[in-house]
């Protein structure tokens, strides 16, 4: 493929005129053999200052090589004034220098246009945390990320883009804002979506909640049928049937406890909390088949007091707590 035909096909989105027009006028420009610091600046900072602006120069970048292949067109740009002098470089494709000097600017200025339209390179993030261990990350756009125990986040950052994923256990998000690439987060059940701001999300057996501490946040079901605008202080819970729930009040104090090490319960399924306490337990905690696993508590205890908290349980309500080295089961109390 010549360059003429490399133009063509390039062409399927055409730059505005302005842009062309401009984009010839600096071709012109470098041509005269008239440089200055100030004036390369200015080209930079046209050259940034749109995708229009940078396609347009490339494209009468283009048309000027190829220029070179055109026969006799030394002798008719010397007859129409335009460049004032031609030297014709010895080559197989009659390479020529213009005004003694311009193919090396032009090829300067080219190589600006190619560091502007080189895509940044996609960044791959993946933050993981040991069982019992709490631990806050800081990404390269600002951002701060705390993960709870026993959780896993991946995703990856582009140039226009700012996707995770919540694989598993629960994170608090404190986000920098940039209009220019919102932020989404996949749990399974629900996509979040924000510019900048703080919430927490919790990845359970069954059910993902959101709980926003400031800002505003957009949850969408993963079909995209349900849609609701969080606010500071709301929270809003999703099953697996995808489907979201109402959006009701929450108390920070209690619900982000577990970023210092403490977990709260307010009139929570015991099988939640069992599914909490595996994120910090030396031990899996177990539900045996027929166990209360919906019995309703309302409990707050450190990540060190699992243990005494589960022998509480067995002596206070109707279930039995077994344990040996590998395990702690949890059944029914016979």
């Amino acid at each position: 493929m010549n360059k003429s035909e490399d133009i063509r096909a390039g062409s399927a989105t055409v730059p505005n005129e302005k842009s062309a027009a401009e984009a010839r006028a600096w071709i012109a420009h470098f041509a005269s053999g008239v440089e200055s610091a100030a004036k390369r600046t200015a080209f930079t900072d046209w050259l940034a200052a749109s995708d229009d602006n940078r396609q347009a120069f490339d494209v009468a970048y283009l048309a000027w090589e190829s220029l070179a292949d055109i026969e006799g067109i030394e002798d008719l740009l010397t007859q129409q004034n335009n460049i004032s002098v031609l030297q014709p470089r010895p080559s197989s494709t009659r390479r020529f220098l213009i005004g003694g000097g311009l193919a090396a600017t032009l090829a300067c200025a080219a190589s600006v246009s190619l560091w502007f339209t080189r895509p940044v390179p996609t960044e791959a993030i993946l933050l993981v945390t040991e069982r019992s261990e709490i631990r806050t990350f800081t990404l390269s756009d600002g951002s701060h990320i705390t993960l709870g125990g026993d959780s896993k986040l991946r995703g990856e950052f582009s140039q226009k883009t700012r996707d995770l994923e919540l694989v598993a256990g629960n994170a608090y998000f404190d986000i920098a804002r940039d209009e220019d690439r919102p932020l989404t987060v996949d749990s399974g059940e629900l996509e979040v979506r924000v510019l900048g701001t703080r919430f927490d999300i919790k990845k359970r057996p069954d059910l993902v909640s959101i709980s926003v501490d400031s800002g505003h946040v957009r949850v969408t079901s993963q079909d995209g049928v349900d849609r609701r605008d969080l606010l500071a202080g709301e929270k809003i819970m999703a099953s697996d049937a995808h489907r979201l729930g109402d959006v009701v009040p929450f108390d920070p104090e209690k619900e982000l406890s577990w970023r210092s090490g403490r977990l709260t319960f307010v009139d929570t399924p015991l099988r939640y909390i069992v599914a909490d306490m595996n994120q910090y337990s030396d031990r899996p905690v177990r539900l045996a088949p027929g166990a209360p696993a919906e019995m309703r508590l309302t409990l707050s205890f450190t990540v060190q007091q699992i243990d005494q908290v589960l022998t509480g349980l067995d002596a206070a309500y109707p279930i039995a707590v077994r344990t040996d080295s590998s395990e702690i089961l949890i059944s029914s109390d016979p």
